[in-house]
């Protein structure tokens, strides 16, 4: 299935601020979503103040759902995120 979107909320972090972005060009929304599986099975780490990351993921006919802490998450969603947020 093709995803249209990704859908980033990142919370915690000292200051407990929540942002929310979308990535809506599909070839990056894909981009992302493949890093982001890919790291699922990484150790969450312990750090204090982490950031938490949930990715809606959507299809043409689902929205699946990722948690991530900041340790888990990979240098190329790091990156596509980095460009919407500098």
């Amino acid at each position: 299935m093709s995803v249209q979107r990704v859908i980033v909320t990142r919370t915690g972090g000292f200051a407990g601020i929540t942002v929310t972005t979308e990535v809506g060009d599909p070839a990056d929304a894909q981009r992302l979503t493949e890093a982001v599986r890919g790291a699922v099975d990484r150790p969450p780490g312990q750090r204090r103040d982490d950031f938490v990351y949930e990715f809606a993921i959507v299809t043409e006919s689902s929205t699946d759902r990722v948690r991530l802490t900041g340790a888990q998450l990979p240098a190329e969603a790091r990156a596509l995120l980095a460009e919407r947020h500098p």
